[in-house]
């Protein structure tokens, strides 16, 4: 439409990440979490105000011709209204993403204007890195988004407190995502850190980014 802000976007073949590892079990999963760590770290740091993507899961992770892992479907509408003034289009996270993905501060705040922030992207990735890490959506262990709810205020983290605490303690990428998971949101880690570490991580691991 005419004096309409547009977004262009390229056509991926692979489609999203989680049916990408479906098909492609020995791909690189450290280096698609990174490649979305990146582009999460970008949209956090940008200029002059940052962008919240609000829905960020594996679903919204597309993987380009060659192997990376690009973000989608993120409120870019929001931020030009917040730029520019109104424009009459709909923010694609007007009320945000999918229960299991969402941070405890988003659930537990009941206001009707509430926006998605950045500390709840920073748990949201925790848990999409999770997925694309294990093939396991958050609380697969669970059947019915109440019970998510529930677990989620009480401090359940999102692999379940069994197979959290297996892992926890290996200095690498568990530990990375409990960062992500801190209940307080003011005391999460921040996306540049995340990236800072991921990288440490890959320069270490035997599975190279």
């Amino acid at each position: 439409m005419a004096n309409r802000p547009s977004l262009i976007l390229p056509w991926f073949k692979n489609g999203s990440a989680s049916d990408y590892l479906l098909r492609n079990p020995a791909t690189d999963r450290l280096r698609l979490i990174l490649d979305v760590a990146e582009g999460l770290k970008y949209l956090h740091t940008c200029k002059p105000a940052p962008i919240v993507h609000g829905d960020l899961k594996g679903n919204n992770i597309l993987i380009t011709d060659d192997g990376r892992a690009a973000l989608s479907d993120f409120g870019l509408s929001q931020v030009i209204e917040d730029l520019v003034g109104p424009t009459g289009i709909t923010p694609s996270n007007t009320e945000a993403g999918p229960i299991r993905w969402q941070s405890p501060e988003f659930l537990m705040d009941v206001s009707e204007t509430s926006r998605p922030q950045l500390p709840g992207d920073v748990w949201s990735f925790g848990c999409t890195a999770y997925e694309l890490l294990t093939g396991n959506v958050p609380y697969h262990f669970r059947l019915r988004d109440s019970t998510v709810i529930h677990d989620i205020q009480s401090g359940v983290p999102p692999p379940g407190t069994e197979e959290n605490d297996h892992h926890r303690g290996d200095n690498g990428i568990w530990d990375l995502m409990n960062d992500c998971w801190i209940s307080s949101p003011g005391e999460r880690i921040q996306m540049t850190e995340v990236v800072c570490k991921l990288r440490s991580i890959s320069s270490s691991s035997t599975n190279q980014f």
